[in-house]
């Protein structure tokens, strides 16, 4: 699987995610990536794991978009990657900004803006490491840093993964 397919990845949401989530869920999140890839229906998104594979639910909650968080909901996707694992630039971008989605600054995020064609698209992704400079160049598919390792603020019960949230003009979809 190289670039999403709306239909499959909303398939596999629906079908083999279903013994972890109710099925008003995963309607709902069906129907949301139906949603995201409807209105990008003319743009491609390449994976950014080379596994392909979402984190599904865990001892600690859930990695898909809208899942509970106590007091809030999940604001992205959570792709399922190894500690070390390259992570994949969504499509052709450049590097604008590095953060911390925590203040303990325990894990690192990359923010990156479309270029060409894209411009419209800004993503995160979080829990990374070896990040690229600011300014940096990418194309689709190339390696744009690393996954970390979840466990230095989770336990093992917690599948490692990195976190994806994709922006059209600045509203989170």
């Amino acid at each position: 699987m190289g670039s999403y397919d709306g239909v499959n990845i909303a398939f596999y949401y629906m079908v083999h995610l279903s013994r972890h989530i109710g099925t008003k869920e995963k309607l709902i999140g069906g129907l949301l990536l139906l949603l995201i890839f409807y209105l990008s229906r003319f743009m491609k998104f390449s994976i950014l794991n080379i596994g392909a594979a979402l984190r599904g639910c865990d001892a600690w909650g859930c990695g898909s978009f809208g899942a509970s968080r106590g007091g809030h909901t999940h604001r992205g996707l959570d792709f399922k990657v190894e500690p070390g694992e390259n992570i994949h630039a969504p499509f052709p971008c450049e590097v604008i900004r590095h953060g911390y989605p925590y203040s303990d600054k325990s894990y690192r995020l990359i923010e990156i803006r479309g270029i060409d064609g894209y411009k419209d698209y800004t993503a995160k992704i979080m829990y990374v490491r070896d990040l690229p400079a600011v300014g940096s160049r990418f194309l689709e598919k190339q390696v744009i840093c690393k996954a970390d390792h979840i466990s230095k603020r989770y336990d093992s019960r917690m599948v490692n993964h990195v976190h994806f949230e994709l922006y059209a003009k600045g509203e989170l979809i």
